[in-house]
């Protein structure tokens, strides 16, 4: 940039970018973000004039201590404070009696209770939702039985017939006195019409934005609530990583069918996938619904151990990231991975790799092709380093597979929204389930087959033989993992 110098005007110019600059270094360096982060932003704002500044006010700001997210981990902590002390207390004692693998993983439930405030329930009921039509036609059956509310929040919720289905369905249940409550994320649900947020609104929904996008609050672009969750009466709870969108029922036109994974959990369980929803429902509304009555005993379901996992930038420790870790690390025969968007940052990587090399079988199956190339370069960018350390990649064949799995040795199973890259460690609103349990595990390595069966296993020899131009455009992706 070209400041004429011999006018005030372009003096002033000059002085105002320089201070801009100065500020937006200032504000990288003392965010406490990872070095080779810090270094790929200083090279944008420095190489790039004015839409480096921009660029970094608009992804690159760290928010993890600002007040905004400072207010929402007083808000939850203060709210789930003493029952978590009680109530974890209660849980050691079950673990103890216990002789299954909730004791082979005590330290993992540890570990997440302490970061992440997630506490382990036994008295569940699970069930896997494979695709759209499977999940909705649940979640609308759970709906129907509502009698006094209903709570969802989605990353993705856009126009549609879907849309639509839900609109029709809540008119009714609010006419027979059922409280309805609404989460969008400001970004991903962009596409949601005003249209359609009146509608909603006229029938009596209460609908509020996660984070909307404005001007001014530039920062605020990269943080992100990608969590999905449904909550019907504090008894049925839907988690996974299924959005509101019609391409989870008619195709994607561009990427064929999308292939995805949800739960339906019963029990007790569901109050902390409620909590998660009731603490992201102040924050966006400011109405506290945290109070007596809100914890739902219920009857004898099932026998799933289940722990939520809620992680954010609101909270001090990346918790999802620790439970990929441990589950890797404590493997002892294998672990099996599904997901879309594999771009780890340096311990995980280092995870993947040495678990691989110690003699664990490691398989991880992400889609052939995806609908940002972007993101599809920069995953491939890791796979000769795995593939060198023995970790076994599939890409999925039949269309775009978006679920978020892993598993491990016939007794443990997580299924939830987190993706396996650095944005759903850091930066976005993201909540998983674990479940320690051998029957769901085996009903989900049973579905990880059939993804196998639709899969073309990726050979060392065949990603050594790839094509010049693949690489220059993997090596240029690469680059901008740091930015994320």
């Amino acid at each position: 940039m070209i400041y004429d110098l011999t006018t005030i005007g372009g003096v002033i110019a000059l002085i105002f970018h320089l201070c801009v600059v100065i500020w937006s270094l200032y504000t990288l360096i003392k965010d406490g973000s990872r070095p080779e982060r810090v270094w790929a932003w200083i090279v944008v704002i420095l190489l790039i004039p004015i839409f480096g500044v921009i660029f970094y006010w608009f992804f690159g700001m760290n928010l993890r201590k600002k007040k905004i997210f400072d207010l929402k981990q007083s808000i939850d902590e203060k709210a789930l404070e003493e029952f978590v002390l009680t109530y974890s207390a209660k849980a050691e004692q079950m673990i103890a009696h216990r002789e299954d693998q909730t004791q082979t993983y005590i330290h993992l439930i540890r570990l997440l209770t302490k970061t992440s405030l997630s506490l382990i329930s036994f008295n569940n009921k699970v069930n896997l939702l494979h695709d759209g039509p499977d999940t909705f036609k649940s979640i609308f059956e759970a709906c129907e039985r509502a009698e006094k509310y209903i709570h969802l929040q989605y990353y993705i919720f856009i126009d549609g017939d879907l849309i639509d289905r839900f609109l029709e369905l809540f008119e009714r249940k609010i006419k027979a006195g059922v409280q309805v409550r609404l989460i969008y994320d400001g970004l991903g649900s962009w596409d949601l019409s005003r249209k359609n947020i009146r509608r909603f609104k006229e029938v009596g929904v209460k609908v509020e934005p996660f984070m909307p996008v404005k001007f001014g609050q530039l920062a605020r672009v990269n943080y992100r609530n990608h969590r999905k969750i449904l909550i019907v009466d504090g008894k049925v709870g839907f988690t996974g990583g299924i959005n509101v969108d019609d391409k989870y029922i008619y195709d994607d036109p561009l990427l064929g069918h999308w292939t995805d994974t949800h739960l339906r959990i019963e029990g007790m369980a569901v109050n902390f996938l409620h909590f998660v929803f009731l603490t992201d429902w102040l924050f966006v509304s400011g109405e506290n619904l945290i109070q007596d009555g809100i914890l739902v005993d219920p009857p004898h379901i099932g026998n799933t151990p289940l722990q939520i996992i809620a992680s954010g930038p609101d909270t001090d420790y990346p918790g999802i990231l620790q439970q990929y870790l441990y589950v890797l690390y404590q493997a002892k025969k294998y672990v099996y991975i599904v997901n879309p968007y594999i771009v780890p940052d340096a311990t995980l990587s280092m995870a993947l790799k040495t678990v691989a090399l110690s003699g664990v079988e490691v398989r991880i199956i992400v889609p052939a092709n995806s609908e940002s190339a972007a993101i599809h370069w920069t995953v491939q960018s890791y796979f000769g380093r795995f593939l060198k350390a023995g970790v076994k990649i599939y890409l999925f064949q039949e269309g775009f597979i978006h679920s978020k799995v892993i598993l491990s040795d016939d007794v443990v199973c997580s299924v939830g929204t987190a993706n396996m890259d650095i944005r759903s460690f850091e930066q976005n609103f993201e909540v998983n389930a674990m479940m320690y349990d051998k029957e769901v595990t085996m009903e989900m390595k049973k579905q990880f087959n059939y993804f196998l069966s639709k899969s073309k296993l990726l050979t060392l020899e065949e990603h050594d033989k790839r094509p010049a131009s693949d690489r220059v455009k993997e090596r240029l992706a690469r680059l901008s993992s740091p930015l994320m």
